[in-house]
């Protein structure tokens, strides 16, 4: 009964501290003004907007924009960046040839046009998974980056 008591309790750590590194949805009143206001300025017709705080100081918004596609702007103290989501049938040969070599246990989770002071490059995020059949659950991810013109950049 210990054991199955203490492997709860370590489950329910594990589980907590993956909780902890996912950002946190907010309302878009407790989001800084000045973030609000330059989002509204540089975004007009989006819909399905939701606001997220990844840390004390950075917000991530998601929305669709008037086409109906998945973009994302992230705001801090540095500054400002813009994703533009790249759906799965058009990930680029050399991301997924990448991941397939370099990162042979992970998965594409998402793929996104990167957009930084005017510099655009490709961010995936590569998840781990581990678990039981039906039940699995992420057990690590890294961020990963490519030039525009395929080339691979670092793992974050």
């Amino acid at each position: 009964m210990k054991k199955i008591l203490a492997v709860a309790a370590a489950l329910l750590l594990c589980q907590g501290a993956l909780m902890a590194q996912k950002p946190k949805a907010v309302a878009e009143k407790d989001v800084k003004v000045n973030y609000v206001k330059d989002f509204q300025r540089q975004v007009k017709d989006a819909t399905n907007v939701a606001w997220f705080q990844v840390d004390s100081l950075t917000f991530k918004v998601t929305y669709l924009d008037e086409e109906k596609s998945r973009q994302a702007m992230v705001f801090s103290n540095k500054g400002s960046e813009t994703h533009y989501y790249v759906d799965k049938e058009y990930y680029p040969a050399a991301i997924k040839d990448t991941v397939n070599h370099l990162f042979p246990k992970y998965s594409i989770d998402d793929v996104w046009v990167r957009k930084v002071r005017g510099k655009m490059t490709y961010q995936a995020c590569v998840v781990k998974k581990g678990g039981f059949l039906w039940w699995k659950k992420v057990k690590d991810y890294k961020m990963l980056n490519w030039e525009v013109d395929g080339k691979y950049i670092n793992a974050e």
